[in-house]
């Protein structure tokens, strides 16, 4: 957390670290979810300027995560830069957005498109994913 905040992403403040209790004190960020904001575009229908801007976003920030060598998957718990590493990244994104499919269409070829513009190491990382879609 400490790293991508440093990389200029934004996330919660740490605020505590309790040894006894094995637990994490962070700051709350109210809102809604990406998840939910995708689950209301599949009741409401779609705001597309609502989508490109979350896709825009996300990808934007996952290009500054993996160029500083982080990745998105944090449950995966160590640091990489081998474009192998930030394809699984992209392909557990893609995973968890296939259910709201057809409530945000192509959001994933967005969030890529947003990747590919922020990321100075899209290259390496796009072969690598073409490979393992064939």
């Amino acid at each position: 957390m400490t790293k991508a905040r440093r990389l200029g992403v934004f996330t919660p403040v740490h605020y505590a670290v309790d040894p006894v209790t094995h637990t994490l004190a962070f700051e709350y960020i109210g809102g809604p979810t990406i998840k939910d904001i995708f689950l209301e575009f599949g009741s409401k229908g779609v705001v597309d300027e609502k989508m490109d801007d979350i896709a825009l976003q996300v990808g934007d920030t996952i290009g500054n995560l993996h160029d500083g060598g982080v990745l998105i998957d944090f449950g995966l718990s160590f640091v990489s830069t081998l474009p192998e590493d930030k394809v699984v990244d992209l392909y557990v994104l893609e995973r968890a957005l296939l259910p709201m499919h057809s409530s945000c269409g192509n959001v994933m070829d967005k969030i890529l498109e947003a990747y590919r513009k922020s990321s100075k190491q899209w290259s390496a990382t796009f072969n690598k994913l073409g490979q393992c879609i064939v």
